[in-house]
């Protein structure tokens, strides 16, 4: 979008010169602009507040972003946009922190402490302007979205401003929040405020239940009509904050939105669908054909460019890839692409990029127009994308797709993407997805870039990637990729890491290797991979199901109680493999009397024979099934399996397969 990109060069020209009166009057003509426009027709203004112009993503973060605004304000004291822009960066910086690890009570404090620092800014921009539309909103933002301050509550119940949540934390605590708020450069905030600005009347009693709607009405006092008051409204009144369905489609027809005209209002009504956005596999035919009539349906309806855009985006990337209409898919992306929108700065845009990148790179689809260096570098003008900017280093890097080759470029583009990717901002498309799109559609020199530069950069799961690369496990690797030496080392980075998927796969190599696992200490060692490995949906399973299979074999008396219990907790398991394997392990449990109540032959047998049922064909459980029957005599089968029925003696249910899933096992060997 010309106007962002614009506006996005002054304001770094100006923070580059130190000019800061000159930057808060370029920040008081877009207030003027915005103003002047019809309500939603200049978003430029709301973009600019958030701050994230003010410095250069490639080569700076959050810290230089709070030291230049602190810069700024400290050159115009009085001003008002100074005010609301750290107030802004202060509440992102805050959702970030909430949203960026486990959640406890150092995170809870350093979000609070981010908090108080947002709101004292953003009043003191309330009194630096008789009508502060964009402070209102951010403040409309915490309230929703965070909570306010313990003393603004005080401030607004005509009480001295007293409460601090870190007078009721721990040291302990104190001192373990302090770090997440240095790493964004932010401090506590040192003096509490001890009056309201004069702008700000009292709260009715619904207000103090709900103060959105309070900052809301000051909003809307400020600049009637104000669509980017409703629209903040509007973002937490979708489903997924505990609203009805048809909340945004009540707020566009009522009474808040009756000037405006119906393309605003639909853009209200689309955020409700834009947020369930789902692309759907083309083997489902009627989520697919529901999906192409629900775009097509808008598409007839009065639409801003900016929802013109995602719909057009959305309906290319279901042809693309759900309907295999290829040409139509790429007349649709062209479309979208050619709206005056920032689709950078809209999340939705990522699942469609990737889409897009499918067509053109793996599908082989003529790219004439450039298509997709367009959408690299219009993606890239927004703070998230991490997928677009490791097309756009890998673009730089090796000269593709219409942008320059440039190792500097490449450099700094593979560490946005890296650190967007950190922070999540990486809607529909990973960055460690576009290495693997592109390895999948043979450019296997620019995935193994992608890869290891993304390891050296420590992204989780890159060091992973290159294991499985030289190992072979990406498939259709070319032979001079496959190196044991170079996997070793990769998988040994990965597991250093911290990859619970690494740890199952060296513990797996170590289990199905020369290692003696008779020594206790090499047992041990396998098994704290594997318990590191549990609670990763990708390999939790499997790491129990070899956690039991070590244990039964190389396991001491309660170790092999264990061992069993694993194996119990599979043997229903939706993958049948795991299922069958866990049975034929319970099977040899039971034959040996290892982890179980007693040796039984029978309950072996049993185990032995549904897991054959349920994974006909597999040698592995063969060789199981053999051994629990004496299968390489015939008589001695025979003899075993009459003896086992005739001294079965006293098992419980729970010690047997379920008799459905035996019914089940072999039903599905009989249809196999």
């Amino acid at each position: 979008m010309q106007t962002l990109t614009h506006m996005r060069q002054v304001i770094r020209e100006l923070v580059q010169a130190n000019s800061f009166i000159e930057l808060t009057c370029f920040f008081d003509s877009l207030e003027a602009q915005w103003r002047q426009a019809p309500p939603g027709e200049f978003p430029a203004y709301l973009v600019a507040i958030e701050g994230h112009m003010l410095v250069d993503p490639q080569s700076q973060g959050d810290r230089a972003l709070s030291q230049v605004i602190k810069a700024w304000i400290h050159a115009c004291p009085k001003a008002y946009h100074p005010q609301v822009v750290m107030g802004m960066h202060c509440f992102h910086r805050a959702c970030q922190v909430q949203g960026a690890g486990q959640r406890n009570a150092a995170r809870l404090l350093a979000v609070e402490q981010i908090c108080e620092t947002a709101t004292a800014h953003l009043l003191r921009a309330m009194d630096r302007c008789a009508q502060p539309v964009a402070a209102a909103i951010g403040m409309l933002r915490i309230s929703a979205q965070l909570r306010e301050p313990g003393w603004l509550i005080e401030l607004f119940q005509g009480q001295p401003a007293r409460y601090r949540p870190s007078a009721h934390a721990d040291v302990e605590v104190q001192e373990a929040a302090a770090p997440l708020l240095v790493k964004h450069g932010l401090l506590p905030l040192a003096e509490l405020p001890q009056a309201l600005p004069a702008c700000l009347s009292r709260r009715v009693d619904h207000e103090n239940e709900a103060p959105r709607y309070y900052w809301l009405r000051h909003a809307l006092v400020a600049r009637p009509g104000c669509y980017e008051a409703i629209q903040a409204l509007a973002d937490y009144l979708l489903p997924r904050w505990g609203a009805s369905f048809d909340a945004l489609d009540l707020l566009a027809n009522g009474p808040l939105c009756e000037a405006w005209d119906e393309a605003l209002r639909n853009a209200l009504r689309w955020m409700a669908v834009e947020d369930r956005l789902k692309l759907p596999h083309s083997e489902q035919l009627q989520a697919v054909a529901d999906w192409q009539q629900l775009f097509d349906a808008w598409l007839q309806r009065p639409l801003r460019p900016r929802e013109s855009a995602v719909v057009l985006a959305w309906r290319g990337a279901l042809r693309s890839s759900a309907l295999q209409d290829h040409a139509g898919g790429m007349r649709d992306f062209a479309a979208s692409l050619a709206c005056n929108a920032d689709h950078g700065g809209i999340a939705a845009m990522g699942e469609p990029f990737r889409c897009l990148v499918g067509l053109i790179l793996r599908d082989g689809m003529a790219d004439e127009h450039q298509l997709l260096r367009t959408a690299i570098e219009r993606l890239c003008e927004g703070r998230s994308h991490a997928g677009a900017c490791a097309m756009r280093a890998a673009g730089h890097r090796f000269g593709l797709w219409g942008l320059p080759r440039s190792a500097e470029q490449a450099r700094l583009w593979s560490q946005v993407a890296v650190t967007r990717q950190r922070e999540g901002q990486a809607p529909g498309f990973e960055v460690l997805a576009v290495a693997r799109l592109l390895w999948a559609a043979n450019r296997h020199e620019v995935a193994c870039y992608l890869y290891e530069r993304c390891a050296e950069l420590s992204l989780p799961g890159a060091a992973l990637g290159m294991y499985e690369l030289h190992s072979g496990s990406l498939g259709n690797t070319p032979a001079h990729y496959l190196d044991d030496e170079a996997a070793e080392y990769w998988l040994q980075r990965a597991v250093e890491a911290g990859s619970r998927q690494a740890k199952y796969n060296l513990a797996c190599l170590r289990m199905d290797g020369d290692e003696d696992l008779n020594e206790r200490s090499a047992m041990l060692a396998v098994r704290r991979l594997l318990v590191d490995a549990l609670g990763n949906p990708q390999t939790n399973a499997r790491a129990r199901l070899h956690l039991g299979m070590l244990l039964r074999q190389f396991g001491e008396a309660q170790e092999r109680s264990e061992a069993v219990a694993y194996l119990s907790s599979l043997v229903e398991h939706p993958d049948a493999w795991i299922a069958g394997r866990a049975s034929a392990e319970l099977g040899l449990a039971w034959m040996q009397g290892r982890g179980t109540r007693k040796q039984s032959r029978f309950a072996a047998i049993e185990w032995a024979n549904r897991a054959a049922a349920l994974q006909p064909g597999d040698s592995a459980i063969e060789d199981i099934q053999a051994e629990i029957l004496n299968s390489h005599n015939r008589v001695k089968t025979l003899v075993t399996q009459c003896g086992a029925t005739l001294f079965r003696g006293t098992l419980h249910a729970s010690e047997l397969p379920p008799k459905q899933a035996i019914l089940e096992a072999a039903r599905m060997g009989a249809s196999a």
